[in-house]
């Protein structure tokens, strides 16, 4: 008996040798993911107890039976198939192979990118917000210049007050329109509710268009595609309809 166990013995060792190894590598791609795979590597390390446990057997080969090698037979074709499993585990996590946890990692990379393009959202928002804030603050110096320019040119005051304030007006227009400001059209146009606020309403002329834009008291402006101020007109209506201007 001793001989024909020292025979099959051989066999053994060769299995042991290649599972022992093949669940330590398995261990070791495990560390990658230890939050995800503790209990899995906690399998493995019990498959790699029970090995070492089967090769103390083997080595008392005095205490080994015919019995005593089937149990241990059969025992490394269950760990076999178990490791085989584990190892599968492993590789699909490793690899992103594994369905649920490629769509989790999907959803997760569409959950970023949507953050991302909220981020990048808001941020526009802010800066447009800002910049129409200073475009509204800047709104009544460019008004000012045009007054002065008005006011030099009907009195009859120093050419070159008017040219040097005619300059600063059209720097300060020229800065505005290029950060996304334009005037909105006003008169003679048709009066839009969305862009246009009545402060009169007077009795159109012979050839007026109802509605249409008689006078603008104020412009208005939109900028990057938002109203930011309506320009206040008066707009030429039915007789009937008109209220006295008391503008």
């Amino acid at each position: 008996m001793k001989k024909s166990n020292e025979r099959r013995t051989p066999g053994f060792e060769d299995r042991i040798e290649r599972l022992s190894r093949d669940a330590a590598a398995c261990s070791k791609m495990v560390e990658t993911e230890v939050g995800a795979l503790t209990s899995v590597k906690g399998e493995l390390s019990g498959i790699v107890k029970e090995l070492t446990r089967i090769r103390e057997m083997l080595a008392d080969t005095n205490g080994l039976t015919e019995e005593k090698l089937d149990a241990i037979s059969d025992g490394l074709d269950i760990l076999e198939e178990e490791l085989s499993e584990k190892r599968k585990k492993v590789e699909e996590r490793s690899t992103g192979n594994n369905p649920a946890y490629l769509s989790q990692l999907q959803y997760l990379r569409a959950d970023f990118e949507n953050y991302k393009r909220l981020v990048e959202r808001e941020k526009c928002e802010l800066g447009d917000q800002l910049r129409e804030c200073f475009m509204l603050d800047l709104l009544p110096i460019r008004e000012s210049l045009e007054v002065a320019v008005d006011h030099a040119k009907a009195n009859g005051n120093s050419a070159g007050l008017v040219k040097g304030v005619e300059l600063t007006l059209k720097q300060l227009t020229e800065l505005m329109n290029r950060e996304g400001l334009e005037e909105i059209p006003a008169e003679g146009v048709q009066f839009d509710p969305f862009r246009h606020e009545v402060v009169a309403r007077v009795p159109a002329g012979d050839g007026e268009e109802e509605n249409s834009v008689r006078e603008v008291l104020r412009k208005g402006f939109v900028f990057r595609g938002k109203v930011i101020r309506p320009a206040l007109v008066k707009i030429a209506v039915k007789e009937e309809e008109a209220a006295p201007d008391t503008t």
